[in-house]
């Protein structure tokens, strides 16, 4: 079978979207000819859309024997559309959350019924398959294929000398108590939340530690030129950090419980897991915005540490309660404060291995490519 999958989100750019791209193209490529045109950051992204049409034909005249292509998003979809109605290929394309939720009045009511001329589609969650159901796509082409993990970060070891480092780095003390998270600093990932409503409440050695770039972003400056409601667009389609500010005043007010990290490399953060025993998502409703996923709360499993997630969103498909983490009532502080506090009381190791060992078992790239590739032959 031959496949040629579109994407607009690609390596070397990193992200949870460029990972997912990267991983089913390299997974579906030892089951079948694959062909590509993606955006690998040697032009600019409107350059690249603009020569899409052109390249699409070439491709397709090149290759004849395309049985199926496969776009990464929503985006993606509905700058793509064109291609059912001129070729006669099947055409699929993924929903990852925010690419169907997105707000705009017009991408609701006039864009996303439009998608039902697809053959398919593919959503990373059950609330992402629902969401999309919801919103006019026609439930009976919709399948839930989970993200993956790589498994390779549970064969990471403790470096101590590079740990001794981040204690020195950070002012972390033996006697701290560390929480973790990782992330974006958006408003939907609840970290100034947890600080605010959560984090005072907990044992007086236990200190929150939140690895993310510093952005510095600053959304009042856009209000003063933009009606609200546009800057609220623009910050959901860019994905900016409208979290920031608050985020960088807490750490700030709060630094002996609180740290923002900053950027850092990825093997400082697998040892900042190492040292972790808890690791959180405390994601809030932000209306527009969801959750698609939670891989983030997978490769914190891989790294042994014990998972407290929100029950929200898509989240609920990556973290199963009991099973590799704990679920909490999303913006329930009393929940939060009772969960976190007896986990750090109790200890986490050996739950958190178990729960790591149920992850390994259940979620993987390869897991994931099995299941595209067994839904993309449905088409030929």
């Amino acid at each position: 079978m031959e496949i040629l999958f579109i994407s607009h989100k690609y390596p070397p750019s990193t992200g949870g979207m460029e990972k997912f791209s990267y991983e089913l193209v390299q997974g579906v490529a030892k089951n079948a000819t694959v062909h590509t045109i993606i955006h690998d950051g040697k032009e600019g992204k409107i350059t690249w859309f603009y020569k899409l049409k052109s390249r699409v034909a070439k491709m397709i005249e090149s290759h004849p024997n395309i049985k199926l292509i496969h776009l990464n998003d929503g985006l993606m979809t509905y700058f793509a559309l064109w291609i059912k109605t001129k070729y006669q290929i099947p055409v699929v394309a993924t929903f990852h959350g925010l690419d169907i939720v997105f707000p705009l009045p017009y991408f609701q009511k006039k864009i996303i019924p439009r998608f039902n001329v697809l053959d398919g589609f593919a959503c990373v969650s059950e609330a992402t398959k629902n969401a999309a159901a919801q919103r006019g796509i026609d439930a009976s082409k919709i399948v839930v294929i989970n993200n993956g993990v790589d498994h390779a970060i549970s064969q990471e070891t403790s470096n101590l000398n590079l740990q001794k480092e981040l204690r020195a780095k950070f002012g972390l003390k033996p006697e701290h108590k560390i929480i973790i998270s990782i992330g974006r600093s958006v408003k939907r990932k609840g970290f100034s939340w947890f600080v605010k409503n959560v984090l005072p409440h907990l044992d007086d050695n236990t200190v929150f530690i939140l690895c993310g770039p510093n952005a510095n972003y600053n959304g009042a400056r856009l209000r003063k030129v933009l009606p609200s409601k546009w800057v609220d667009y623009i910050e959901l389609m860019l994905g900016l950090p409208t979290d920031d500010a608050m985020l960088q005043q807490l750490a700030s007010d709060k630094k002996n419980k609180f740290i923002k990290t900053g950027y850092l490399p990825f093997t400082e953060i697998i040892q900042l897991l190492k040292m972790a025993p808890i690791f959180i998502m405390p994601n809030i409703k932000v209306e527009g915005d969801m959750e698609g996923f939670g891989l983030v709360a997978l490769e914190a499993s891989m790294s042994e540490c014990l998972v407290v997630a929100s029950r929200i969103d898509g989240i609920t498909n990556a973290i199963i309660d009991g099973k590799n983490g704990c679920l909490v009532s999303h913006e329930n502080a009393a929940e939060w404060i009772d969960t976190l506090q007896s986990k750090i009381n109790e200890g986490t190791q050996s739950i958190a291995l178990e729960y790591k060992n149920y992850t390994l078992d259940n979620y993987s790239w390869q897991k994931m490519c099995s299941e595209y590739y067994k839904w993309f032959q449905s088409f030929d």
